[in-house]
């Protein structure tokens, strides 16, 4: 009788696994073009070159990997500070198909920052940061080929200085605590 049950019920499972798995096929057809390779058009007024690869993984989300470098000029104005930093986000699209339409995308953001030795001769005063956040976007496409997006959010940032001697606290937003990301890209969809 237990033996009867059992089989009874991996059929049960197996009936279950096919219609789950032919609900997804359906749901998350499969996408021709994977990648979006963008550039963000307000970089150069805050001094930094970023760019993101947008990987769609289906019809509602995608993933993408954004690396940029700062190199210590806001708005033509020298601040004592260069980075470079790896971006690793998640999208999800909550209206349209990937990867056009409204979007929410967590994130994380690593960085290595120093302080530029034009400025201060101190030692030690490079650091690592930790941010984590959430925006909130819309992504175009236009001649099937380009893409055009613009999102914002809030992030927190966390510093860590290789030397522990150095206090955090004298940072201020963009490197250490609560800060307000956005951006505009364009891209190339293939």
């Amino acid at each position: 009788m237990l033996y009867m049950n059992l089989k009874s019920f991996l059929l049960l499972l197996g009936f279950i696994s096919i219609f789950f798995a032919s609900h997804a096929q359906n749901k998350y057809k499969e996408i021709d073009r994977k990648n979006i390779l963008k550039i963000n058009l307000l970089s150069p007024f805050l001094g930094t070159l970023s760019i993101q690869n947008e990987r769609i993984i289906n019809s509602e989300s995608s993933i993408q990997l954004g690396f940029y470098y700062f190199s210590g000029i806001i708005f033509g104005h020298p601040i004592p500070v260069g980075a470079v930093c790896f971006t690793p986000e998640y999208r999800f699209y909550l209206v349209e198909e990937a990867p056009r339409g409204l979007y929410i995308q967590p994130y994380m953001r690593f960085g290595r920052y120093w302080e530029d030795q034009n400025f201060n001769k101190k030692a030690g005063s490079s650091f690592t940061a930790i941010a984590a956040g959430i925006v909130f976007g819309k992504q175009w496409i236009w001649a099937d080929k380009f893409t055009f997006d613009m999102y914002a959010g809030p992030l927190y940032t966390k510093a860590f200085f290789d030397t522990p001697s150095i206090l955090t606290k004298d940072l201020y937003g963009p490197f250490n605590g609560y800060w307000f990301r956005s951006g505009i890209t364009f891209g190339y969809y293939f």
